[in-house]
């Protein structure tokens, strides 16, 4: 295998992902009728420095989701340490310290504006060089079957396996002290690496929220092929960051399996050959189908597709639903 061409292969990817979901609007993402008074609020109700209420502009590989209630959330800034509220509709409605922005949170939770659908949440994590504009059609799809839905935002390429890890727990933390009693997982590719590790740590929120089921959709779940090939690649290191490298075979490994009940959605071509003729077997472009199976699972289904938009397809939100809901895809054999 020549590697540099699995280079520009993982890094061509790997970047046309993050520009289209950096210029892809998100629906949720606009303000609409739908917004609620609490959304309408302005600054002056914040109690907050100054602020102009602006959708925001990107830059979503730079923000880690800190706290989260009723679709609102509070955001640092993983270089500046600033941090920022965004209501529902990804408006801006504080920013300043950490401590002011989660002041404003907690005001317009006071005013009776924000309420919770219900104590059982799907926390949504996506993949690697992505944001969590990719998950939209799994949440809203959650969303109108009843859940509570809170769609992770992370800085993946900015930050360690471990860093993101602590920043889901820290979330979870919060989602049980603010009266989440459940909590079941959809992930996607680097997401399902993140939500193993941090079952994996002792944190609070274990002993006080219900884990329901987890899903994974195109998860590295031995490492990758191509991750192990690339680790000592510079470039490779430079666009994916600290987290790249421990995708490879060496490292995603050591990450425990899940605690919790589980289940694994692969992509493929179908023809047993696969899309990249740099992987042998069958694939979804970036990760090889015998590399997304994990010991324990509790089921498994293929479908044709690629990876980057393996979350997007009908039939898998509609089987990630059905096993949340009852353990089982629903689905005869392994292939739709």
């Amino acid at each position: 295998m020549k590697w540099w061409r699995a280079a520009v292969c993982w890094l061509a990817c790997s970047l046309a992902a993050c520009v289209f979901h950096l210029e892809k609007p998100d629906a949720a993402g606009q303000p609409g009728p739908s917004s609620t008074s609490a959304d309408a609020a302005g600054p002056a109700e914040m109690g907050t420095r100054p602020n102009l209420p602006f959708p925001t502009m990107g830059g979503k590989q730079l923000w880690a989701d800190r706290h989260w209630y009723a679709g609102w959330r509070v955001q640092q800034h993983v270089w500046t340490g600033h941090a920022r509220l965004l209501d529902r509709s990804n408006v801006r409605r504080a920013w300043g310290s950490l401590e002011a922005c989660e002041a404003a949170l907690q005001e317009a939770r006071d005013a009776g504006e924000l309420q919770l659908q219900s104590q059982r949440i799907a926390v949504l994590v996506h993949g690697l060089g992505r944001s969590r504009s990719s998950m939209s059609k799994m949440r809203k799809a959650l969303s109108e079957q009843g859940w509570e839905v809170l769609d992770m935002g992370y800085p993946s390429t900015r930050r360690s396996l471990e860093e993101h890890a602590e920043q889901l727990g820290g979330l979870l933390d919060r989602l049980a002290e603010d009266g989440i009693e459940r909590v079941d997982f959809v992930t996607h590719s680097l997401g399902g690496i993140v939500v193993r590790a941090a079952l994996a740590r002792d944190d609070a929120w274990q002993q006080q929220l219900e884990v329901g089921r987890l899903v994974m959709l195109a998860p590295p779940s031995q490492g990758s092929a191509l991750a192990q090939a690339l680790k000592d690649f510079l470039p490779f290191r430079f666009v994916l960051g600290e987290v790249g490298p421990q995708l490879s075979l060496d490292e995603a490994d050591k990450v425990p399996a899940p605690s919790c009940r589980f289940a694994v959605v692969a992509a493929q071509r179908g023809d047993g050959g696969g899309w990249n003729p740099l992987l042998k077997g069958e694939d979804d472009g970036v990760v090889r189908v015998e590399e997304t199976k994990l010991a324990g699972m509790e089921d498994f289904l293929l479908v044709r597709g690629l990876h980057t938009f393996v979350m997007d397809k009908a039939e898998v939100v509609e089987a990630v639903i059905r096993y949340l809901e009852s353990g089982d895809f629903g689905v005869d054999g392994e292939e739709i």
